[in-house]
């Protein structure tokens, strides 16, 4: 197992970060580690255990040369890969949909010259996007769908004006930002043996372990992932530990952070105030500590859940931290350029959505 993961700048801010405040609250060191979400870290060390099955099997290449064959230039590779974000984005949730489309476009490296930096930043694009229109798409949205009584086709009316025009901006943001560049593939290695075994075994493991995760046994969920790891175990040796500990300290450092001030000091903020003052604030929380916990600090003092919705769903854009679903999709690409690229898009279509966020207040 490797530990280069442990030089990395994200990391080791978050570290200086956390030391820091338990420095100046020293009594918040309890409270901050008890905000550790464990289920979360079981969900999603399962899913990278069954994804590196997945991708040890060594299907995904053949996968990728099948879509290659299909697609002609790198924008229509673009469409295709982003509105598959979008669309399993909806019907599962935005870290399942990357954990299937990202693998995927990493290996389309082996197979010919694409642009997979601004592949990735699209799918991770796509699976906010995506994710916002259903109740079910993302942790803060089944968070406020519970809170709210909506029905499921109530949340997603409630949800709908906005994510089209989102969805519109995305796919015109895709069309701009790809080229019409053809794909030339590389000549096809004949020497990849597929795993089968370890693929439909990895692939089979799937259905239960999400069963396991919605009827709130993530603790099994991640039991029967490891017993794949201790099938085959390459899979915990190439497991990305840094990500884990990562969400981690993201958890620790939340809590320290929520630990120096409540909802009640936000001017604005409060029972029967500006639904774009609340919105707003969605967004500059979700840019500081993410748009979960920000859905979690701000909704015992708001009466506008559609207001703290559009809000904390437009602060998954932007910064990378806004969404985990965007320190997922970054870090899995393990690429340092990639984090600029992402943020020269992010900005801009955060920006868009502030602005059609409003309107449709």
């Amino acid at each position: 197992m490797s530990f280069l993961w442990l030089k990395e700048p994200l990391l080791q801010l978050l570290i200086a970060l956390g030391i820091l405040m338990g420095f100046f609250h020293p009594t918040a060191w309890a409270g901050a580690v008890h905000r550790i979400h464990l289920p979360t870290l079981e969900v999603l060390g399962g899913l990278m255990l069954l994804t590196q099955g997945i991708e040890q099997s060594r299907i995904l290449p053949k996968l990728g040369r099948h879509l290659l064959d299909r697609v002609h230039s790198e924008r229509s590779l673009a469409r295709w890969l982003t509105w598959a974000s979008i669309i399993l984005s909806t019907f599962l949730t935005n870290d399942i949909a990357l954990f299937v489309v990202v693998p995927l476009t990493l290996a389309l490296r082996q197979l010919a010259p694409v642009s997979w930096r601004r592949l990735i930043i699209f799918e991770a694009l796509g699976v906010n996007v995506g994710s916002l229109l259903s109740p079910i798409g993302n942790p803060q949205n089944i968070y406020l769908w519970q809170l709210s009584h909506l029905s499921f086709p109530g949340f997603i009316e409630m949800m709908a004006p906005w994510g089209l025009v989102l969805l519109a901006g995305l796919a015109l943001l895709v069309e701009l930002g790809s080229s019409r560049r053809p794909i030339v593939l590389h000549l096809e290695d004949h020497t990849i043996t597929v795993l089968r075994g370890l693929f439909w075994i990895s692939l089979g493991l799937y259905l239960p372990f999400l069963g396991l995760v919605e009827t709130g046994h993530s603790t099994w969920a991640l039991a029967l992932a490891l017993g794949l790891g201790i099938f085959r175990p390459l899979l915990l040796r190439f497991l990305d530990w840094g990500l884990l500990v990562t969400f981690t300290l993201f958890f620790i450092d939340v809590g320290f952070l929520s630990s120096f001030f409540n909802p009640h000091q936000l001017p604005g903020l409060g029972q029967g105030k500006s639904h774009i003052i609340l919105f707003l604030w969605g967004i500059l929380l979700s840019q500081v500590m993410s748009n979960v916990p920000a859905t979690l600090f701000m909704a015992p003092e708001t009466d506008s859940l559609k207001s703290l919705a559009y809000g904390v769903n437009a602060g998954g854009f932007g910064l990378f931290v806004g969404s985990m679903a965007n320190l997922i999709a970054l870090r899995m690409a393990r690429d340092r350029q990639i984090w600029r690229e992402f943020h020269v898009l992010s900005f801009p279509f955060l920006l868009f959505a502030v602005v059609t966020g409003i309107l449709f207040l």
